[in-house]
């Protein structure tokens, strides 16, 4: 019995010696770091497109002629080249869109006197509707381009206080349009635009923004150059996704005067 008993005894020393050792060297293997989040890229969207699109029945102001029967036709057809740019970047979204307007003949580039057609009243003529000469001149080229940017207020001061309940951000918001065109009205628009962005979140992940802007814009054309004052004006806009990739939905609303 003794002996069994010393036998126990020395196993049970030398497990006592081992343990330590064996605790102390896994303590010493090296820990594998954690790697850090990956960091997000400065754009997290960037969308460019090329298109073209055709507008059988375009208008312009000013811009009619007469048909043989001595109505009057105010359209004319017009082939739009665009090019159009949005991104999401690290501090909120750029909108980017620029477009040539190439119209027929019933839109005369400036000089022109013969637009569409006439009717001749010259002596030897036939009077009123009796003779038509169809036009001859090179249809306007008008160029129109416009941007719209947003700097959140999250992002920019690197916080989550703007977003509470249903509101998702809110942002600085600005822009520009210009124009212009080889008319004989040669138009050059110019305006900016300068507000706020209330973006709201809604149920299946659509969303509804809100843009209370001040809107400025010189009037600058061959019978008129004026300089009026700012308008205050209000635009909406919401989406919902849908199943055709990840292409949002999205709805414009008006620029609404303010009174």
């Amino acid at each position: 019995m003794s002996y069994r008993k010393n036998i126990i005894a020395a196993a049970l020393l030398s497990l006592s010696t081992l343990a330590p050792a064996g605790y102390a060297g896994a303590a010493d293997l090296p820990v594998k770091a954690q790697k850090p989040p990956p960091d997000l890229p400065f754009f997290l969207v960037i969308d460019d497109r090329i298109t073209y699109s055709y507008m059988p029945k375009g208008t312009d102001p000013g811009a009619f002629s007469f048909n043989p029967n001595g109505s009057i036709n105010g359209t004319t057809a017009k082939s739009v080249y665009s090019f159009t740019h949005f991104d999401v970047w690290g501090y909120g979204t750029n909108f980017f869109t620029i477009s040539l307007f190439k119209s027929g003949h019933n839109d005369p580039a400036n000089p022109c006197t013969n637009a569409g057609g006439f009717n001749s009243n010259v002596p030897g003529g036939g009077g009123f509707g009796s003779a038509f000469n169809p036009a001859d001149c090179a249809g306007a080229s008008e160029i129109y381009g416009l941007f719209r940017s947003t700097f959140g207020w999250n992002e920019l001061f690197n916080t989550k206080m703007f977003t509470v309940g249903w509101l998702h951000n809110i942002s600085f918001y600005v822009g520009s349009d210009a124009n212009s065109e080889n008319t004989y009205l040669a138009p050059a628009k110019r305006d900016w635009v300068a507000g706020l962005q209330f973006a709201f979140d809604l149920p299946y992940k659509g969303f509804f923004n809100v843009s209370p802007i001040a809107y400025k814009e010189p009037v600058r054309h061959r019978i008129c150059r004026n300089d009026p004052g700012p308008d205050l004006q209000c635009g909406w806009q919401y989406g919902f996704p849908h199943h055709l990739g990840d292409r949002n939905h999205l709805l414009h609303g008006p620029w609404l005067p303010a009174v």
